[in-house]
């Protein structure tokens, strides 16, 4: 790990208290550890666009460890099974946790005569923010670095500097001077792209930069707690999903399981802060520091009011801060993978705040992520038959 990152790391530890064993009553963020950061660091700078996560899967099979039971769907999943302690007539529910392993990126569309590449889009971008960033062209000969070009503005009009870019007009140099010669070095069409990225704080503030947060934080998140309950018995049965492909068109918590029958999906993915100068007024919902997310809408997925109430009451209870956040995009995901459990099982989302989604770089607050995984943990050791009842009365 980077002097920088450890400099992180030695802030935290001052600053944080361990949670105590019941999860009641007032606590502080647990410290981040060295395994937390130096995890984080290795998942999001991986490298693993939607149905190439094979770089994400090794990491999260090393992390976890032989003690949990993995499987591997022919999506691409990851599932592992936790078994619980309950083994009474009602038992307690069978609860499903995911995440998504891919990340937003491009591949090669084209190349043109000069040997520069044109791209497509894999995720939802906004051009204007590649330009002039280094990516990665992942190649059956090996990775090549290139530069997303930009037009000089000597040479560009007024015009020119008012319009916005399109993914169709990004092309990356990476330095043949033809197509031919780019072919001769591995390059092929279709071949993927990912943006260069680094891992760094931001001052001293336990903010930290790196590419793919989306969803690599809720994915490390998941990790640490499959570690942590296969190390303390539980009464519920747990599955945790690392899925495949989200960012293009499949929806996060589809997993290929028949013999899957949760009554509770929860994911862990990233909320869209709106703390910015650029925030419209009206617009600004959760910010970074401000604490774990619940999704009541996102254009798909609603939280019904008994279901935000109860996770209400269960972040109070564990003195953690909870914001809420309404993104009116239109039916994403909805119709894309019917077999989606987030859309037929009752279902939320906690969300980690994140600056600068979809973006080749985005910023966390390790406070966020460590009061998220916090707030998960005590939900998953209150969440009974009873509460799963309750949230599932009908309004």
């Amino acid at each position: 790990m980077c002097r920088s990152i450890r400099a992180v790391l030695s802030a935290e530890a001052t600053l944080g208290l361990a949670i105590s064993s019941t999860g009641m009553g007032a606590q502080q963020p647990a410290a981040a550890d060295s395994h937390t950061l130096d995890l984080l660091q290795k998942i999001t700078l991986a490298q693993a666009t939607s149905g190439n996560e094979g770089d994400v899967r090794a990491i999260i099979r090393a992390e976890v460890g032989t003690s949990v039971s993995l499987q591997e769907t022919s999506k691409g999943d990851l599932v592992a099974t936790l078994p619980g302690t309950d083994k009474g007539p009602v038992k307690g529910p069978v609860i499903l946790l995911s995440a998504h392993m891919d990340e937003v990126g491009f591949q090669v569309r084209s190349i043109t005569p000069d040997g520069f590449l044109k791209v497509a889009a894999l995720g939802n971008w906004y051009a204007g923010s590649m330009t002039d960033h280094m990516v990665t062209v992942h190649t059956a000969h090996g990775a090549i670095t290139g530069l997303v070009g930009v037009r000089p503005p000597h040479l560009m009009s007024a015009d020119d500097k008012s319009k916005s870019s399109s993914v169709s007009d990004l092309y990356i140099d990476i330095g043949a001077s033809s197509a031919e010669e780019a072919q001769k070095w591995g390059v092929r069409l279709g071949d993927r792209i990912t943006p260069q990225s680094s891992f760094l704080p931001l001052g001293n503030s336990g903010r930290l930069v790196s590419k793919a947060w989306d969803d690599r934080v809720g994915c490390a998140l998941l990790v640490q707690i499959v570690r942590k309950l296969a190390a303390q018995p539980h009464p519920n049965t747990i599955y945790v999903a690392w899925t495949t492909s989200e960012e293009f068109g499949r929806s996060n918590a589809t997993v290929e399981m028949p013999d899957l029958k949760p009554d509770f999906v929860i994911v862990v993915e990233v909320g869209i802060t709106t703390d910015t100068p650029d925030a419209k007024i009206g617009e600004q919902q959760e910010k970074l520091g401000g604490g774990p997310v619940l999704d009541l809408y996102d254009g798909s997925l609603s939280t019904t009011p008994l279901i935000r109430d109860w996770f209400t009451a269960q972040a109070k209870a564990a003195a953690i801060p909870l914001q809420y956040t309404t993104i009116a995009q239109e039916g994403s995901g909805v119709g894309m993978e019917n077999n989606s459990y987030l859309f037929r099982d009752p279902s939320t989302a906690l969300l980690i705040p994140l600056r600068y989604a979809h973006s080749p770089h985005g910023v966390i607050d390790i406070h966020d992520y460590i009061q998220t995984r916090e707030l998960l943990a005590h939900i998953l050791g209150k969440l009974d038959a009873s509460a799963l009842r309750h949230m599932s009365e009908k309004e």
